[in-house]
């Protein structure tokens, strides 16, 4: 493997920045100093621009077998490359993934067609198959996917069991927090108003709150680790504060669309915004924003769901749930958090890095820049803004709600595992080469 020396990079320490080299080599940090360490045999220049630990996305949906036609391994690993992303953990969009033999066809497209390192999460665990949790940490799963609503919701006497057998693995259980009686209740009023609004609407605060209260006391009794996805709400933010002053081993992730959409988005995207959870009021996004800076919400993910068209273009009730997210990441982060002054360049870090790789059990060798960490490292461009425009991003569909905005921080270069696979913001690395990422037997987790 050859080795990079990454020249004029800002690095962050503690608050403030300071200039260095980095020297990567065998796929590992090697040095880190202000003087130039040694010869290397490729040398970029980083242009004076932050050098960041690579992003860490555990929530895309990016391979279902039966649905190619949304996105795939090349498609949704490369829209991840230019998004800042060098690890996914791909979530189960519609086929169960609770076999070894599904997870092991997950990890052979990806070896043959990922541009970035993989994981793979679990799920939907029910009444009928969460004996198998127990197999399936043995392929290096940590995360097991969980509802506690419709349509992948188990009967409510095996909440308890299902959880305390991930918690037995050392797993985490990745809950879409959401009240059935209250989800069921919403469509009923709904439902007979065919406006994209009346979708939104359906789903409140309240029913999130709910359910992430239920399964958090669950979780408290059998001593499991709960992480709650795509937090979307106040009322869910504040759920989450009163479990973790109960000392509940919780941790939650906010998506870029619950960042910016609001209701008052709904009528000019009609069916292209809808996703589930629903997006919620401006007030709503202002909580997000202040829990994501002050770190009750410890991740940042994506909920990658892209469809055609021809899926999204329907009456709401029945179109496509979901957005494709992944090539905006760290550019819409930086952009409307750090630029914005909500949150600080170093809690940026963390929200994308540091605590997806300590959640996933796989810190500090991922989600840190340091000598001896694995070299998946990403230079960002904090003066020249991008326009988005699905016409040149790289997901499999023609179409995006982010078209049309500026977005700062895009990647100029990437290095993953230690090779060069984004230059000059020019693909030059190959599918097939990144790593399946296994949780390790020790490693340094929030939520103890």
């Amino acid at each position: 493997m050859k080795s990079i020396l990454i020249r004029n990079a800002k690095i962050l320490v503690g608050d403030e920045f300071t200039e260095a080299y980095v020297l990567v080599e065998d796929g590992i940090v090697k040095a880190i100093s202000k003087t130039k360490p040694g010869e290397a045999d490729q040398e970029i220049d980083a242009y004076h621009q932050p050098l960041i630990p690579g992003g860490i996305d555990m929530h895309a949906h990016v391979y279902d077998p039966e649905y190619r036609d949304n996105e795939d391994w090349r498609t949704g690993s490369l829209a991840a490359l230019y998004g800042g992303i060098t690890t996914i953990y791909d979530m189960p969009l519609r086929l169960f993934v609770d076999t070894k033999s599904a997870v092991q066809e997950k990890i052979r497209e990806a070896s043959r067609n990922s541009y970035v390192n993989y994981g793979i999460i679990a799920g939907f665990f029910n009444e009928n198959n969460y004996k198998r949790i127990i197999e399936l940490a043995e392929e290096g799963i940590r995360g097991y996917k969980v509802f506690t609503t419709r349509p992948f919701k188990p009967d409510e006497l095996y909440y308890p069991v299902i959880l305390e057998t991930i918690a037995n693995v050392n797993g985490v259980a990745v809950i879409h927090a959401e009240d059935d009686a209250l989800v069921a209740y919403g469509e009923a009023k709904y439902r007979v108003q065919n406006d994209p609004l009346a979708w939104h609407l359906h789903r409140t605060g309240y029913a999130e709150a709910s359910a992430i209260l239920r399964i958090g006391y669950i979780a408290l009794d059998v001593g499991a680790h709960v992480h709650i996805a795509h937090l979307s709400s106040k009322e869910g933010v504040e759920a989450i504060a009163l479990l973790k002053r109960r000392k509940a081993r919780i941790t939650s992730e906010v998506c870029p669309h619950h960042l910016y959409f609001t209701h008052r988005d709904v009528d000019r995207y009609g069916s292209y915004l809808k996703v589930a959870p629903t997006i919620k009021s401006s007030e709503d996004r202002e909580e997000l924003w202040n829990a994501l800076s002050e770190g009750l919400i410890e991740a940042y993910a994506s909920d990658n769901a892209p469809a055609p068209r021809e899926l999204k273009e329907a009456d709401v009730w029945s179109a496509w749930s979901g957005i494709p997210s992944l090539e905006v990441m760290i550019p819409f982060l930086y952009t409307y958090g750090v630029l914005q002054r909500r949150i600080s360049f170093q809690r940026f870090i963390d929200v994308t890095s540091r605590n997806p790789a300590r959640i996933m059990g796989i810190y500090p060798s991922k989600g840190e820049l340091c000598v001896g960490c694995d070299a998946d490292l990403v230079v960002i461009d904090t003066r020249k803004p991008v326009k988005y425009s699905s016409t040149k991003h790289h997901h499999k569909v023609d179409w995006s709600p982010w078209d049309g905005l500026y977005f700062y921080g895009t990647p100029i270069h990437v290095v993953i595992n230690g090779e060069l696979m984004l230059k000059d913001r020019e693909l030059v690395g190959e599918p097939g080469k990144a790593k399946y990422v296994r949780k390790r037997a020790k490693s340094r987790e929030l939520a103890r």
